[in-house]
């Protein structure tokens, strides 16, 4: 009878310890988007939070690991921290760049020499410490500063031999069950690793000849000949997941090619091109998850840039006109959904999660960044993309009138394609058709900007700003990338209006300039009115 109390108590115990540990792995679950949530909302107010990636990536890698508690516990002290703000850091308004340097400096770890919590694994070390270190270099190229951190870069020296390497990068590169159905795995830090120059070239760390060797010769193996790509595989059956990883193989590939997609390495060339660009198309034009959370649209949110990059930069030459169509196609479609879900139009910059309504450094520096490589942002990328804008545009004429009337504006107006009108007080250099632009209208309706009217608006929001730096992106960077673009405010022309602004600027100049911009903002069409 007492045995039979004992086994019943027992039983109790262990269904409450049950409930409990359900209820805790409950609750951190479901915090995911939340959590994700508050981190935009933090970097908004200024608060740093360039460790939130890696440390969610960190708890990625306890699960994945099995150790659930561990994983568990160190998503609700995320949760809890950015709920309550307690231990995070408010950047403080700098009043020099001196100072700025000094504050970042100051957060470098002791114990590792990263800048990064020494409670997570080493691989998030890495790409933490690699953002903190372009920004310090820009910093530095500002104020004439050599970068000098308090303490040496100490985690390096765990991998820093081809005996350490190895294992360290066989280790990210499996999965399990569990962390195939995540969106994002610690082998993107393999990719970061990619980027150890930037350790080099700075001073504050030095890989050996056999080590850099060892590491291609890791990546040279590991790359997936079906398609092309790099990824992490599952641990139960070698496969790789997905067809490999978007944004770990644009990382990884620039250790072999260059941007005109030259070999840099005789003995690794780069294999199986075909496979990469048909495995990225494919990638990218698949349409955002349905009902994904925060976490997942964060990834997608950030591939898409990445994908571009890799086949524009990397394996555009030789590009079949087939693919060339069909990468143009899924431009418009990422720069469309960039616009309809995240810009903020009452702020003039990006949110980094749709639907939020506060935009951030890493939200508006990411869409910049996608801008930019779809020719959007540079005539040099353009004709590089497009050819040049004497091949694209189509002359619909010169006429002579007295008075502009709508029907004027018919053979302009009639493409689809067309997104914005410019109109120009005088002829537009055959490389700049930034200048010279009086007014913009829009033909129908659209969320995409015209560059001539979301430039000054973003230029504003930056300017304005209280955030410093985000995850990734700072200030000082969308800054300094912008003020090759001084781009004065121009008239944004209603229906209503345009007819009337088009006559004024017709009998003032004697001449009028309408050029029709598609989505990419490549130059169309163009038709000339001359006063009669």
């Amino acid at each position: 009878m007492k045995k039979k109390r004992l086994i019943i108590i027992i039983s109790i115990f262990v269904m409450i310890i049950l409930i409990c540990l359900g209820s805790f792995i409950y609750r951190s679950v479901t915090s995911i988007s939340e959590i994700f949530r508050l981190n935009s909302k933090l970097q908004a107010e200024g608060y740093y939070m360039g460790q939130f990636e890696f440390k969610m990536l960190g708890c990625a890698y306890y699960l994945d690991k099995g150790h659930y508690i561990t994983a568990f516990s160190k998503l609700n002290q995320i949760h809890k921290q950015l709920e309550t703000k307690e231990g995070l850091i408010k950047v403080p308004k700098f009043t020099s760049k001196k100072e700025e340097f000094e504050f970042y400096i100051g957060l470098q770890n002791p114990k590792t020499g990263a800048f990064m919590d020494n409670s997570y694994p080493l691989f998030t070390y890495i790409g933490s410490t690699l953002n903190m270190i372009k920004h310090l270099e820009s910093l530095s190229n500002d104020t004439g500063q050599p970068i000098k951190l308090k303490y040496p870069i100490k985690f390096l020296n765990q991998i820093n031999s081809p005996e350490k390497l190895k294992p360290f990068l066989d280790d990210l590169s499996t999965i399990g069950f569990i962390a195939s159905k995540l969106p994002r795995t610690p082998y993107v830090e393999i990719a970061e690793l990619c980027y150890y120059n930037d350790f080099e070239h700075t001073n504050l760390y030095t890989f050996s000849p056999e080590w850099k060797q060892a590491l291609l010769q890791w990546l040279y193996n590991n790359e997936d000949s079906k398609t092309g790509f790099w990824g992490p595989r599952l641990r139960s059956n070698g496969k790789l997941l997905d067809s490999g990883d978007l944004g770990s193989t644009f990382h990884i590939i620039k250790l072999f090619v260059n941007e005109n997609g030259d070999n840099i390495h005789s003995e690794f060339p780069l294999r199986y091109n075909n496979e990469i660009i048909t495995t990225a198309i494919n990638k990218l034009s698949q349409p955002a998850p349905k009902d994904a959370n925060l976490s997942e649209l964060h990834d997608w949110n950030l591939t898409r840039y990445q994908g571009i990059s890799l086949i524009t930069n990397y394996l555009w030459q030789g590009i079949s006109t087939e693919n060339k169509n069909k990468s143009k196609e899924f431009m418009e479609n990422i720069v469309r959904n960039k616009f309809e879900k995240y810009y903020i139009e009452s702020k003039g910059g990006f949110s980094y999660y749709p639907g939020l309504a506060e935009a951030t450094l890493d939200g508006t520096g990411d869409a910049l960044s996608l801008l930019r490589i779809v020719g959007a942002l540079s005539l040099d990328r353009q004709k590089q993309l497009w050819t040049t804008p004497a091949n694209n545009i189509i002359d619909l004429g010169v006429y002579r009138i007295s008075e502009l009337k709508e029907n004027d504006f018919t053979s302009i107006k009639k493409f689809q394609d067309i997104n914005s009108l410019r109109l120009y007080s005088s002829e537009p250099g055959p490389d700049d058709y930034l200048s010279n632009v009086v007014d913009i209208i829009y033909p129908k309706k659209t969320s995409v900007l015209d560059i001539r009217d979301l430039l000054p608006r973003v230029t504003q929001w930056v300017s304005t700003t209280s955030q410093s730096m985000g995850n990734w992106t700072t200030k000082e960077q969308i800054i300094q990338d912008l003020s090759t673009m001084k781009i004065s405010s121009v008239q944004i022309l209603n229906r209503d209006s345009f007819l009337k602004q088009a006559n004024g600027l017709l009998n003032n100049n004697g001449k009028l300039i309408v050029i029709g911009f598609d989505i990419l903002q490549v130059p169309k069409y163009k038709i000339t009115f001359y006063i009669k």
